[in-house]
């Protein structure tokens, strides 16, 4: 019987790449606890330790928190969460990258032959339509939600520095109603653009606007009631996708 392997928290961080106050930081916030304690106090890993410490490093390189991660390690659904979280991320970085040369030659092929449909499947016609729209919606949606954060800080830098630096309180009471207003309507666009993906049935869907806007998020994904299957958990957001 093979022998399983342990490592010292130094150990562990050199196999890692990181550093020991890391693994030790990680076991205080309980995200990545060792298998057993010795009776001389060492903390002791596995391999599995070490396969939860990549993972918990490819998913900070992602954006997400600590506090999110051990949220998602520990949902019943976490490898199916977790597979669609990366898949969306893969499909990210190819619509926000530019447009490389495969692609521009697929297209010209495709477009050479529109006369014989048969020569191109469903399936391909399919991937490439949905690029072609996804990707300017994505750019727009970003673009509009920076376009009017912009705005919005600029009124309330103008407001709230004319408050200050004369005494005048006016400018703010109408800049900040403003802003307001701004927010929400921002809020609703993005409601409206988002769709989700169900890790338990695969359904994307337009959450309920309650739960939407009171629920826990990351720039990923959103923890959220699936109003197909009622399943509850974190569900990996897609923008410009049409809800089943």
């Amino acid at each position: 019987m093979k022998t399983m392997s342990t490592y010292t928290t130094g150990e562990l961080a050199k196999l890692g790449g990181v550093s020991v106050r890391t693994i030790q930081y990680y076991d205080q916030k309980g995200v990545l606890n060792p298998t057993t304690i010795s009776d001389g106090g060492r903390r002791l890993y596995t391999d599995k330790e070490l396969k939860t410490l990549r993972l918990i490093l490819l998913l900070k390189s992602m954006g997400l928190s600590l506090a999110t991660i051990r949220d998602l390690l520990s949902e019943e659904n976490a490898n199916e969460i977790l597979t669609m979280l990366l898949a969306e991320q893969e499909r990210h970085l190819k619509q926000t990258q530019q447009v490389t040369e495969n692609q521009l030659r697929t297209v010209k092929q495709v477009q050479n032959s529109l006369s014989d449909l048969a020569l191109v499947s469903q399936k391909d016609l399919g991937g490439i339509e949905n690029m072609m729209a996804s990707q300017p919606k994505m750019r727009r949606l970003h673009g509009t939600l920076l376009f009017w954060g912009l705005i919005i800080d600029v009124i309330e830098v103008l407001a709230i520095g004319i408050w200050i630096m004369t005494g005048n309180w006016v400018p703010t009471a109408i800049g900040l109603p403003i802003v307001i207003v701004i927010a929400g309507w921002l809020v609703r666009l993005y409601y409206r653009e988002v769709r989700y993906i169900c890790p338990n049935c695969h359904t994307i869907f337009q959450p309920k606007k309650a739960d939407f806007f009171f629920s826990r998020h990351t720039a990923k994904t959103r923890k959220l009631t699936c109003t197909h299957c009622r399943y509850r958990g974190y569900c990996v957001e897609m923008i410009g996708q049409k809800s089943k």
